[in-house]
Protein backbone atom coordinates (compact mmCIF):
# COMPACT_ATOMS: atom_id res chain seq x y z
CA UNK A 1 0.00 0.00 0.00
CA UNK A 2 1.05 3.36 -0.80
CA UNK A 3 0.24 7.10 0.61
CA UNK A 4 1.39 10.68 -0.71
CA UNK A 5 4.09 11.90 2.11
CA UNK A 6 5.15 15.40 0.56
CA UNK A 7 4.41 17.15 -2.67
CA UNK A 8 6.73 20.24 -3.36
CA UNK A 9 6.52 20.89 -7.23
CA UNK A 10 7.78 18.65 -9.39
CA UNK A 11 9.04 16.06 -6.62
CA UNK A 12 6.55 13.84 -4.38
CA UNK A 13 7.89 11.57 -1.60
CA UNK A 14 5.33 8.35 -0.94
CA UNK A 15 5.53 5.85 1.43
CA UNK A 16 5.85 2.75 -0.13
CA UNK A 17 5.75 -0.57 2.13
CA UNK A 18 7.25 1.13 5.52
CA UNK A 19 9.71 2.95 2.58
CA UNK A 20 9.84 6.48 1.24
CA UNK A 21 9.58 6.72 -2.41
CA UNK A 22 10.52 9.61 -4.59
CA UNK A 23 8.79 11.12 -7.44
CA UNK A 24 10.17 13.31 -9.85
CA UNK A 25 8.87 14.98 -12.88
CA UNK A 26 11.04 16.61 -15.62
CA UNK A 27 10.22 17.92 -19.65
CA UNK A 28 10.29 15.26 -21.57
CA UNK A 29 14.36 14.70 -23.04
CA UNK A 30 14.85 13.52 -26.39
CA UNK A 31 11.59 14.68 -27.80
CA UNK A 32 10.62 15.44 -31.37
CA UNK A 33 9.82 18.72 -32.51
CA UNK A 34 6.18 17.58 -33.13
CA UNK A 35 5.94 15.94 -29.63
CA UNK A 36 7.60 19.13 -27.77
CA UNK A 37 4.90 20.72 -29.31
CA UNK A 38 2.03 18.14 -28.85
CA UNK A 39 2.63 18.66 -25.26
CA UNK A 40 3.25 22.30 -24.77
CA UNK A 41 0.67 24.02 -26.84
CA UNK A 42 -1.69 21.49 -28.43
CA UNK A 43 -4.14 24.10 -29.43
CA UNK A 44 -1.55 25.47 -31.99
CA UNK A 45 -2.24 21.37 -33.36
CA UNK A 46 -6.14 21.66 -33.87
CA UNK A 47 -5.99 21.35 -37.90
CA UNK A 48 -4.76 17.34 -36.86
CA UNK A 49 -6.44 16.98 -33.64
CA UNK A 50 -10.54 16.95 -32.83
CA UNK A 51 -9.49 17.24 -29.14
CA UNK A 52 -6.59 18.44 -26.81
CA UNK A 53 -5.60 16.24 -24.13
CA UNK A 54 -6.76 18.02 -21.26
CA UNK A 55 -10.24 17.07 -18.80
CA UNK A 56 -12.42 19.48 -20.75
CA UNK A 57 -12.28 17.63 -23.52
CA UNK A 58 -12.77 14.40 -21.79
CA UNK A 59 -15.38 15.55 -20.68
CA UNK A 60 -16.96 16.37 -24.30
CA UNK A 61 -15.65 13.21 -25.76
CA UNK A 62 -17.88 11.66 -23.38
CA UNK A 63 -20.86 13.21 -24.45
CA UNK A 64 -19.81 12.65 -28.07
CA UNK A 65 -19.83 8.86 -27.41
CA UNK A 66 -22.38 6.85 -29.05
CA UNK A 67 -22.04 3.05 -29.49
CA UNK A 68 -25.14 0.60 -29.85
CA UNK A 69 -26.09 -1.90 -27.57
CA UNK A 70 -25.89 -4.86 -30.43
CA UNK A 71 -22.49 -3.49 -31.13
CA UNK A 72 -21.81 -3.81 -27.59
CA UNK A 73 -22.86 -7.37 -27.12
CA UNK A 74 -21.03 -8.62 -29.67
CA UNK A 75 -17.71 -6.79 -28.56
CA UNK A 76 -18.04 -8.53 -25.27
CA UNK A 77 -18.28 -11.63 -26.51
CA UNK A 78 -15.58 -11.56 -28.84
CA UNK A 79 -13.22 -9.85 -25.83
CA UNK A 80 -14.99 -12.47 -23.15
CA UNK A 81 -13.93 -15.50 -25.24
CA UNK A 82 -10.06 -14.04 -26.21
CA UNK A 83 -9.85 -13.58 -22.64
CA UNK A 84 -11.39 -16.84 -20.85
CA UNK A 85 -7.81 -18.73 -22.27
CA UNK A 86 -5.61 -16.56 -19.94
CA UNK A 87 -7.99 -16.64 -17.01
CA UNK A 88 -10.68 -13.90 -16.51
CA UNK A 89 -10.27 -11.84 -13.08
CA UNK A 90 -13.05 -10.86 -10.82
CA UNK A 91 -12.60 -7.06 -12.02
CA UNK A 92 -11.96 -8.20 -15.75
CA UNK A 93 -15.95 -10.19 -15.01
CA UNK A 94 -17.05 -6.69 -13.64
CA UNK A 95 -15.48 -4.48 -16.84
CA UNK A 96 -16.71 -6.89 -19.41
CA UNK A 97 -20.56 -6.21 -17.48
CA UNK A 98 -19.77 -2.43 -17.81
CA UNK A 99 -19.00 -2.49 -21.40
CA UNK A 100 -22.03 -4.38 -22.20
CA UNK A 101 -23.70 -0.86 -20.69
CA UNK A 102 -22.96 2.19 -21.02
CA UNK A 103 -18.84 1.82 -20.40
CA UNK A 104 -16.31 3.68 -22.25
CA UNK A 105 -12.76 2.15 -22.87
CA UNK A 106 -9.36 4.39 -22.26
CA UNK A 107 -7.52 2.22 -25.08
CA UNK A 108 -3.75 1.55 -25.90
CA UNK A 109 -1.68 -1.16 -27.55
CA UNK A 110 1.87 -2.72 -28.75
CA UNK A 111 3.42 -4.94 -30.36
CA UNK A 112 3.70 -8.52 -28.70
CA UNK A 113 7.35 -9.02 -28.12
CA UNK A 114 9.00 -11.48 -25.87
CA UNK A 115 8.74 -11.30 -22.07
CA UNK A 116 6.62 -8.32 -22.83
CA UNK A 117 9.12 -6.71 -24.82
CA UNK A 118 10.54 -2.95 -23.61
CA UNK A 119 9.35 -1.73 -20.26
CA UNK A 120 7.44 1.10 -22.20
CA UNK A 121 5.36 -1.88 -22.72
CA UNK A 122 4.07 -2.11 -19.00
CA UNK A 123 4.13 1.78 -19.02
CA UNK A 124 1.65 1.90 -21.32
CA UNK A 125 -0.75 -0.84 -19.56
CA UNK A 126 -0.12 1.21 -16.65
CA UNK A 127 -1.12 4.78 -18.35
CA UNK A 128 -4.31 2.91 -19.60
CA UNK A 129 -5.14 1.51 -16.48
CA UNK A 130 -4.28 4.62 -14.66
CA UNK A 131 -6.29 7.15 -16.89
CA UNK A 132 -9.36 4.76 -17.10
CA UNK A 133 -9.14 4.91 -12.68
CA UNK A 134 -8.82 8.97 -12.54
CA UNK A 135 -11.58 9.72 -15.45
CA UNK A 136 -13.83 7.18 -13.93
CA UNK A 137 -13.74 9.02 -10.53
CA UNK A 138 -14.61 12.24 -12.40
CA UNK A 139 -16.89 11.44 -15.09
CA UNK A 140 -19.18 9.12 -12.70
CA UNK A 141 -19.11 6.37 -15.37
CA UNK A 142 -17.81 2.86 -15.66
CA UNK A 143 -14.08 3.76 -17.90
CA UNK A 144 -12.62 0.27 -18.45
CA UNK A 145 -8.99 -0.06 -19.67
CA UNK A 146 -8.06 -2.05 -22.49
CA UNK A 147 -4.97 -3.35 -23.87
CA UNK A 148 -4.80 -4.24 -28.16
CA UNK A 149 -2.09 -6.48 -29.26
CA UNK A 150 -1.17 -5.95 -32.19
CA UNK A 151 -0.65 -9.46 -33.33
CA UNK A 152 -1.21 -8.30 -37.19
CA UNK A 153 2.43 -7.19 -37.11
CA UNK A 154 5.00 -9.14 -39.26
CA UNK A 155 8.09 -7.81 -38.31
CA UNK A 156 9.29 -10.34 -35.94
CA UNK A 157 12.94 -8.85 -35.87
CA UNK A 158 11.06 -5.54 -33.84
CA UNK A 159 9.76 -8.69 -31.01
CA UNK A 160 11.92 -11.80 -30.87
CA UNK A 161 14.74 -10.05 -28.77
CA UNK A 162 15.06 -8.88 -24.96
CA UNK A 163 17.84 -6.51 -23.51
CA UNK A 164 19.47 -7.87 -20.64
CA UNK A 165 22.91 -6.41 -18.45
CA UNK A 166 25.55 -9.42 -18.64
CA UNK A 167 28.99 -9.25 -17.16
CA UNK A 168 28.66 -5.15 -16.77
CA UNK A 169 27.42 -5.21 -20.73
CA UNK A 170 24.25 -4.47 -21.55
CA UNK A 171 23.21 -7.79 -24.18
CA UNK A 172 20.95 -8.55 -26.63
CA UNK A 173 19.47 -11.48 -26.23
CA UNK A 174 17.69 -12.61 -29.99
CA UNK A 175 15.42 -15.58 -30.16
CA UNK A 176 17.25 -17.76 -32.06
CA UNK A 177 14.51 -19.43 -34.14
CA UNK A 178 14.57 -18.10 -38.38
CA UNK A 179 11.97 -18.37 -41.01
CA UNK A 180 11.74 -17.41 -44.10
CA UNK A 181 8.32 -16.64 -44.42
CA UNK A 182 7.50 -14.05 -42.50
CA UNK A 183 4.09 -14.46 -41.03
CA UNK A 184 1.60 -11.98 -38.83
CA UNK A 185 2.99 -12.80 -34.99
CA UNK A 186 -0.63 -14.09 -34.16
CA UNK A 187 0.22 -16.95 -36.23
CA UNK A 188 4.28 -17.29 -35.36
CA UNK A 189 4.65 -20.08 -33.65
CA UNK A 190 7.99 -21.00 -32.04
CA UNK A 191 9.75 -24.32 -31.32
CA UNK A 192 9.26 -24.98 -27.48
CA UNK A 193 12.51 -26.74 -26.70
CA UNK A 194 14.70 -23.63 -28.50
CA UNK A 195 12.47 -21.22 -26.61
CA UNK A 196 12.89 -23.06 -23.67
CA UNK A 197 16.79 -22.50 -23.64
CA UNK A 198 16.23 -19.33 -24.78
CA UNK A 199 14.41 -18.08 -21.93
CA UNK A 200 16.76 -20.31 -19.50
CA UNK A 201 20.22 -19.07 -21.00
CA UNK A 202 18.36 -15.20 -19.95
CA UNK A 203 17.43 -16.02 -16.96
CA UNK A 204 20.78 -17.59 -16.30
CA UNK A 205 22.50 -14.21 -16.97
CA UNK A 206 20.71 -12.60 -14.04
CA UNK A 207 21.85 -12.05 -10.74
CA UNK A 208 20.16 -14.59 -8.39
CA UNK A 209 17.95 -12.87 -5.85
CA UNK A 210 14.84 -14.32 -3.50
CA UNK A 211 12.31 -13.78 -6.56
CA UNK A 212 14.54 -15.24 -9.20
CA UNK A 213 13.15 -18.82 -9.31
CA UNK A 214 9.47 -18.34 -8.69
CA UNK A 215 9.76 -15.76 -11.77
CA UNK A 216 11.60 -18.06 -13.73
CA UNK A 217 9.08 -21.02 -13.20
CA UNK A 218 6.21 -18.55 -13.54
CA UNK A 219 7.55 -17.32 -16.86
CA UNK A 220 7.88 -21.24 -18.25
CA UNK A 221 4.42 -22.16 -16.79
CA UNK A 222 3.05 -19.70 -19.47
CA UNK A 223 5.66 -20.70 -22.14
CA UNK A 224 4.05 -24.41 -21.62
CA UNK A 225 0.50 -22.90 -22.00
CA UNK A 226 1.09 -21.27 -25.64
CA UNK A 227 2.19 -21.28 -29.06
CA UNK A 228 2.43 -18.06 -30.38
CA UNK A 229 3.81 -14.86 -29.72
CA UNK A 230 0.97 -13.16 -29.31
CA UNK A 231 0.01 -16.02 -26.68
CA UNK A 232 2.95 -15.93 -24.68
CA UNK A 233 2.73 -12.01 -24.75
CA UNK A 234 -0.99 -11.94 -23.43
CA UNK A 235 -0.73 -14.85 -20.75
CA UNK A 236 2.39 -12.47 -19.34
CA UNK A 237 0.64 -9.23 -19.37
CA UNK A 238 -2.73 -10.96 -17.79
CA UNK A 239 -0.41 -12.39 -15.09
CA UNK A 240 0.97 -9.14 -14.43
CA UNK A 241 -2.21 -7.10 -14.57
CA UNK A 242 -4.91 -9.30 -13.65
CA UNK A 243 -6.11 -7.92 -10.52
CA UNK A 244 -6.84 -4.56 -12.40
CA UNK A 245 -9.04 -6.01 -14.93
CA UNK A 246 -7.05 -5.41 -17.42
CA UNK A 247 -9.07 -6.55 -21.08
CA UNK A 248 -6.62 -7.61 -23.47
CA UNK A 249 -7.69 -8.24 -27.40
CA UNK A 250 -5.14 -9.22 -30.25
CA UNK A 251 -5.68 -7.56 -32.93
CA UNK A 252 -5.20 -10.73 -35.24
CA UNK A 253 -7.99 -12.53 -33.36
CA UNK A 254 -10.62 -14.33 -36.03
CA UNK A 255 -13.69 -13.72 -33.98
CA UNK A 256 -12.49 -10.40 -33.40
CA UNK A 257 -11.87 -9.91 -37.79
CA UNK A 258 -15.39 -11.21 -38.01
CA UNK A 259 -16.90 -8.09 -36.11
CA UNK A 260 -15.00 -5.76 -38.60
CA UNK A 261 -16.04 -7.25 -41.14
CA UNK A 262 -18.50 -4.56 -42.36
CA UNK A 263 -15.98 -1.92 -41.28
CA UNK A 264 -13.12 -3.54 -43.92
CA UNK A 265 -16.27 -2.93 -46.49
CA UNK A 266 -16.51 0.58 -45.51
CA UNK A 267 -12.20 0.63 -46.31
CA UNK A 268 -12.42 -0.55 -49.63
CA UNK A 269 -15.76 0.78 -50.54
CA UNK A 270 -13.74 4.53 -49.87
CA UNK A 271 -10.10 3.31 -50.67
CA UNK A 272 -9.38 6.07 -53.19
CA UNK A 273 -11.03 8.63 -51.06
CA UNK A 274 -9.17 7.80 -47.89
CA UNK A 275 -5.95 7.28 -49.73
CA UNK A 276 -6.16 11.26 -50.87
CA UNK A 277 -7.18 12.50 -47.92
CA UNK A 278 -4.28 11.24 -46.04
CA UNK A 279 -1.28 11.81 -48.46
CA UNK A 280 -3.00 15.74 -48.27
CA UNK A 281 -2.87 15.62 -44.41
CA UNK A 282 0.31 14.22 -44.50
CA UNK A 283 1.90 16.65 -46.84
CA UNK A 284 -0.12 19.95 -44.48
CA UNK A 285 1.80 17.87 -41.64
CA UNK A 286 5.05 17.61 -43.36
CA UNK A 287 4.96 21.62 -44.40
CA UNK A 288 4.67 22.19 -40.50
CA UNK A 289 8.17 20.67 -40.13
CA UNK A 290 6.93 17.38 -38.63
CA UNK A 291 8.19 15.05 -41.19
CA UNK A 292 6.35 12.37 -42.62
CA UNK A 293 5.52 9.86 -39.91
CA UNK A 294 3.51 6.88 -42.32
CA UNK A 295 4.99 8.13 -45.74
CA UNK A 296 1.42 7.46 -47.55
CA UNK A 297 1.06 7.54 -51.50
CA UNK A 298 -1.82 8.46 -53.26
CA UNK A 299 -2.35 5.12 -54.55
CA UNK A 300 -2.59 3.49 -50.78
CA UNK A 301 -4.99 0.78 -49.87
CA UNK A 302 -3.92 1.22 -46.70
CA UNK A 303 -5.19 -2.44 -46.12
CA UNK A 304 -3.08 -5.69 -46.17
CA UNK A 305 -4.41 -9.12 -48.13
CA UNK A 306 -3.17 -12.10 -45.87
CA UNK A 307 -2.21 -15.58 -47.17
CA UNK A 308 -1.20 -18.29 -44.97
CA UNK A 309 -0.29 -16.16 -42.14
CA UNK A 310 1.74 -13.73 -44.49
CA UNK A 311 0.93 -9.74 -45.13
CA UNK A 312 0.96 -8.48 -48.45
CA UNK A 313 0.33 -4.69 -48.81
CA UNK A 314 -2.49 -3.85 -51.50
CA UNK A 315 -2.25 -0.66 -53.77
CA UNK A 316 -4.72 0.54 -55.71
CA UNK A 317 -4.39 0.90 -59.35
CA UNK A 318 -6.46 1.47 -62.41
CA UNK A 319 -9.41 0.59 -59.97
CA UNK A 320 -7.87 -2.55 -59.10
CA UNK A 321 -6.23 -3.72 -55.82
CA UNK A 322 -3.06 -5.28 -56.02
CA UNK A 323 0.33 -6.77 -55.03
CA UNK A 324 2.43 -6.78 -58.06
CA UNK A 325 5.10 -8.66 -55.98
CA UNK A 326 3.12 -11.71 -54.88
CA UNK A 327 0.85 -11.29 -58.21
CA UNK A 328 -2.55 -10.15 -56.37
CA UNK A 329 -5.21 -8.69 -57.99
CA UNK A 330 -8.61 -8.04 -56.94
CA UNK A 331 -11.73 -5.64 -58.41
CA UNK A 332 -13.39 -3.43 -56.08
CA UNK A 333 -16.17 -6.42 -55.86
CA UNK A 334 -14.13 -9.46 -54.96
CA UNK A 335 -12.38 -7.07 -52.28
CA UNK A 336 -15.70 -6.72 -50.81
CA UNK A 337 -16.74 -10.17 -51.10
CA UNK A 338 -13.70 -10.93 -48.95
CA UNK A 339 -14.03 -8.31 -46.02
CA UNK A 340 -17.85 -9.25 -46.13
CA UNK A 341 -17.11 -13.54 -46.28
CA UNK A 342 -13.32 -13.47 -44.81
CA UNK A 343 -12.22 -10.56 -43.32
CA UNK A 344 -9.41 -12.88 -41.44
CA UNK A 345 -8.05 -12.28 -45.10
CA UNK A 346 -7.90 -8.79 -44.52
CA UNK A 347 -5.37 -6.74 -42.14
CA UNK A 348 -4.84 -3.26 -41.25
CA UNK A 349 -2.13 -0.63 -41.71
CA UNK A 350 -1.07 2.59 -40.06
CA UNK A 351 -4.21 3.91 -41.17
CA UNK A 352 -7.03 2.00 -40.93
CA UNK A 353 -6.11 0.49 -37.34
CA UNK A 354 -6.62 3.60 -35.67
CA UNK A 355 -10.33 3.93 -37.31
CA UNK A 356 -10.68 0.52 -36.93
CA UNK A 357 -9.90 1.08 -33.18
CA UNK A 358 -12.74 3.85 -33.27
CA UNK A 359 -15.61 1.62 -34.95
CA UNK A 360 -15.20 -1.20 -32.69
CA UNK A 361 -14.59 0.06 -29.34
CA UNK A 362 -16.34 3.07 -27.46
CA UNK A 363 -13.08 4.79 -27.15
CA UNK A 364 -12.79 7.62 -24.30
CA UNK A 365 -9.34 8.09 -24.98
CA UNK A 366 -5.95 6.69 -26.57
CA UNK A 367 -2.85 6.56 -25.02
CA UNK A 368 -0.22 6.73 -26.97
CA UNK A 369 3.70 6.98 -27.05
CA UNK A 370 5.67 10.52 -29.01
CA UNK A 371 5.66 8.01 -32.73
CA UNK A 372 1.89 6.87 -32.25
CA UNK A 373 0.98 10.51 -31.53
CA UNK A 374 2.51 12.06 -34.67
CA UNK A 375 1.23 9.41 -37.00
CA UNK A 376 -2.45 10.06 -35.55
CA UNK A 377 -2.08 13.37 -36.19
CA UNK A 378 -2.16 12.57 -40.06
CA UNK A 379 -5.54 10.90 -39.86
CA UNK A 380 -8.13 13.77 -38.64
CA UNK A 381 -9.72 14.42 -41.95
CA UNK A 382 -9.62 10.53 -42.41
CA UNK A 383 -11.46 9.82 -39.09
CA UNK A 384 -14.47 12.40 -40.69
CA UNK A 385 -14.47 10.72 -43.90
CA UNK A 386 -16.14 8.15 -41.92
CA UNK A 387 -18.20 10.35 -39.77
CA UNK A 388 -16.46 9.94 -36.41
CA UNK A 389 -13.86 12.17 -34.53
CA UNK A 390 -10.76 11.11 -33.23
CA UNK A 391 -10.63 10.09 -29.36
CA UNK A 392 -8.78 12.54 -26.45
CA UNK A 393 -5.49 11.22 -27.76
CA UNK A 394 -3.54 11.39 -24.21
CA UNK A 395 0.34 10.89 -24.30
CA UNK A 396 1.48 8.08 -22.32
CA UNK A 397 2.95 7.59 -18.87
CA UNK A 398 7.07 8.17 -19.95
CA UNK A 399 9.08 6.25 -17.04
CA UNK A 400 12.63 6.15 -15.54
CA UNK A 401 13.13 3.87 -12.57
CA UNK A 402 16.36 4.80 -10.52
CA UNK A 403 17.15 1.89 -7.97
CA UNK A 404 18.93 2.43 -4.86
CA UNK A 405 22.66 1.52 -5.68
CA UNK A 406 21.99 4.25 -8.79
CA UNK A 407 21.37 6.79 -6.92
CA UNK A 408 24.21 6.47 -4.51
CA UNK A 409 25.92 7.32 -7.40
CA UNK A 410 23.84 10.18 -8.14
CA UNK A 411 24.14 11.41 -5.21
CA UNK A 412 28.30 10.73 -4.83
CA UNK A 413 28.59 12.41 -8.04
CA UNK A 414 26.36 15.14 -7.59
CA UNK A 415 24.59 14.03 -10.93
CA UNK A 416 21.19 14.94 -11.53
CA UNK A 417 18.86 12.93 -13.79
CA UNK A 418 19.39 15.73 -16.39
CA UNK A 419 22.72 15.54 -16.07
CA UNK A 420 22.65 12.07 -17.27
CA UNK A 421 20.11 12.66 -20.09
CA UNK A 422 22.17 15.96 -21.60
CA UNK A 423 25.23 14.03 -21.81
CA UNK A 424 27.17 15.49 -18.56
CA UNK A 425 27.82 11.99 -16.98
CA UNK A 426 29.77 10.58 -20.10
CA UNK A 427 31.56 13.71 -20.43
CA UNK A 428 32.97 13.86 -16.91
CA UNK A 429 33.99 9.57 -17.38
CA UNK A 430 35.86 11.17 -19.96
CA UNK A 431 37.36 14.80 -17.96
CA UNK A 432 38.24 11.62 -15.28
CA UNK A 433 40.19 9.81 -17.77
CA UNK A 434 42.00 12.42 -19.22
CA UNK A 435 43.19 14.02 -15.93
CA UNK A 436 44.85 10.61 -14.99
CA UNK A 437 46.94 10.68 -18.77
CA UNK A 438 50.15 11.38 -19.03
CA UNK A 439 50.42 13.98 -21.71
CA UNK A 440 54.64 13.92 -22.07
CA UNK A 441 53.47 10.67 -23.31
CA UNK A 442 51.50 10.80 -26.09
CA UNK A 443 53.88 13.90 -27.14
CA UNK A 444 57.03 11.72 -26.72
CA UNK A 445 55.41 8.88 -29.02
CA UNK A 446 53.97 11.70 -31.51
CA UNK A 447 58.26 13.11 -31.29
CA UNK A 448 59.17 9.49 -31.73
CA UNK A 449 56.93 8.49 -34.88
CA UNK A 450 57.79 12.27 -36.41
CA UNK A 451 61.54 11.48 -36.03
CA UNK A 452 61.83 8.18 -37.35
CA UNK A 453 59.43 9.09 -40.44
CA UNK A 454 62.26 12.08 -41.19
CA UNK A 455 65.02 9.57 -40.78
CA UNK A 456 63.08 7.37 -43.59
CA UNK A 457 62.51 9.77 -45.32
CA UNK A 458 66.26 10.98 -45.42
CA UNK A 459 66.96 7.41 -45.95
CA UNK A 460 64.70 7.24 -48.98
CA UNK A 461 66.35 9.65 -50.79
CA UNK A 462 70.19 8.54 -49.87
CA UNK A 463 68.47 5.17 -51.84
CA UNK A 464 67.24 6.93 -54.86
CA UNK A 465 70.32 9.01 -55.01
CA UNK A 466 72.61 5.83 -55.31
CA UNK A 467 69.80 4.38 -57.75
CA UNK A 468 68.75 1.84 -55.46
CA UNK A 469 65.14 0.92 -56.11
CA UNK A 470 64.19 0.26 -52.54
CA UNK A 471 61.30 2.59 -51.97
CA UNK A 472 58.12 0.10 -51.62
CA UNK A 473 60.71 -1.77 -49.25
CA UNK A 474 61.49 1.18 -47.09
CA UNK A 475 57.74 2.55 -46.73
CA UNK A 476 56.34 -1.25 -45.78
CA UNK A 477 59.54 -0.81 -43.28
CA UNK A 478 57.80 2.48 -42.03
CA UNK A 479 53.85 0.98 -41.98
CA UNK A 480 55.28 -1.82 -39.20
CA UNK A 481 56.89 0.71 -37.02
CA UNK A 482 54.42 3.24 -37.54
CA UNK A 483 51.91 0.13 -36.38
CA UNK A 484 54.19 -0.76 -33.39
CA UNK A 485 53.82 3.15 -32.19
CA UNK A 486 49.71 2.37 -32.83
CA UNK A 487 50.34 -0.57 -30.96
CA UNK A 488 51.59 0.36 -27.58
CA UNK A 489 49.54 3.41 -27.62
CA UNK A 490 46.49 0.84 -27.34
CA UNK A 491 48.15 -1.32 -24.95
CA UNK A 492 48.90 2.05 -22.75
CA UNK A 493 45.20 3.07 -22.91
CA UNK A 494 44.02 -0.35 -22.15
CA UNK A 495 46.23 -0.07 -19.44
CA UNK A 496 45.34 2.89 -17.48
CA UNK A 497 41.50 1.84 -18.71
CA UNK A 498 42.39 -1.04 -16.08
CA UNK A 499 43.94 0.98 -13.54
CA UNK A 500 41.33 2.95 -13.63
CA UNK A 501 38.18 0.66 -13.60
CA UNK A 502 36.81 0.65 -10.94
CA UNK A 503 36.45 4.16 -10.83
CA UNK A 504 35.11 4.43 -14.75
CA UNK A 505 32.59 1.47 -13.69
CA UNK A 506 30.74 3.74 -11.46
CA UNK A 507 30.04 6.17 -14.20
CA UNK A 508 29.04 3.29 -17.01
CA UNK A 509 26.86 2.33 -14.37
CA UNK A 510 25.15 5.30 -14.34
CA UNK A 511 24.93 5.52 -18.03
CA UNK A 512 23.81 2.04 -18.36
CA UNK A 513 20.89 2.12 -16.16
CA UNK A 514 19.60 5.32 -16.89
CA UNK A 515 20.06 5.79 -20.82
CA UNK A 516 20.99 2.25 -22.36
CA UNK A 517 21.63 2.41 -26.18
CA UNK A 518 21.86 5.97 -25.54
CA UNK A 519 18.13 6.74 -24.80
CA UNK A 520 15.60 6.45 -22.20
CA UNK A 521 15.99 3.34 -20.12
CA UNK A 522 12.07 1.87 -21.19
CA UNK A 523 12.95 2.00 -24.41
CA UNK A 524 15.86 -0.49 -24.16
CA UNK A 525 15.08 -2.87 -20.75
CA UNK A 526 12.99 -5.51 -20.37
CA UNK A 527 10.92 -5.07 -17.17
CA UNK A 528 12.36 -8.49 -16.42
CA UNK A 529 15.43 -6.82 -14.39
CA UNK A 530 13.55 -4.98 -12.38
CA UNK A 531 10.72 -8.26 -11.21
CA UNK A 532 14.29 -10.00 -10.40
CA UNK A 533 15.69 -7.40 -8.31
CA UNK A 534 12.29 -6.01 -6.90
CA UNK A 535 10.02 -9.23 -6.88
CA UNK A 536 6.74 -9.52 -8.21
CA UNK A 537 4.85 -6.71 -6.56
CA UNK A 538 7.30 -4.22 -8.49
CA UNK A 539 4.42 -3.74 -11.00
CA UNK A 540 1.44 -3.17 -8.28
CA UNK A 541 3.63 -0.53 -6.60
CA UNK A 542 4.06 1.21 -9.70
CA UNK A 543 0.35 1.53 -10.20
CA UNK A 544 -0.28 2.92 -6.88
CA UNK A 545 1.77 5.48 -7.68
CA UNK A 546 0.09 9.15 -7.58
CA UNK A 547 0.59 9.97 -11.33
CA UNK A 548 -0.28 13.02 -13.32
CA UNK A 549 -1.28 12.97 -16.93
CA UNK A 550 0.90 16.45 -17.34
CA UNK A 551 2.97 15.13 -20.38
CA UNK A 552 6.22 14.71 -18.08
CA UNK A 553 9.16 12.32 -18.08
CA UNK A 554 8.26 10.00 -14.54
CA UNK A 555 11.70 9.32 -12.49
CA UNK A 556 10.67 6.79 -9.52
CA UNK A 557 13.23 6.53 -6.88
CA UNK A 558 12.82 3.44 -5.25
Amino acid sequence: MSFLLKSNGGVKLIIRGGKIVRLEQYTQPFATLFYKKYLEDATSLSSFFHYEWNQEALNRRLQETDFSKTKRMELVEVLTTYMRKFGLSEKSSQHLEELKDNGVVVIGGQQAGILTGPMYSIHKAISVITLAKQQREKLGVPVIPVFWIAGEDHDIDEINHVYIERSRKLQKFVYPEKSRIKKIASETTFDKPLMDRYLTEIFQSLPETLYTKELFSKVMAHLEDNETYTEFFAALMNDLFHEEGLLLIDAAYEPFRKLESEYFQLFVKNASELAKIVFEKESEFEKCGFGTPIQTKDSAAHLFYVEAGERYLLERKEGVFINEAKGLSFTEDELMNIAKNHPERLSNNVVTRPIMQEMVFPVLSFIGGPGEIAYWGTLKTAFELFHMKMPVIMPRLSVTVANAKTQTLLDKFSFTIQDVWNGAVEEAKLQYINNHRNEQIPQLIETMRLDLAAKYEKLEELLQKDNLKLSPLVQKNLQYHERQFTFIEHAIDDTLLGKLDASIHRYDRIIMDLIPNGGLQERTYSPLQLLNELGPSFIKELLQLPYEFNGKHQVVYI
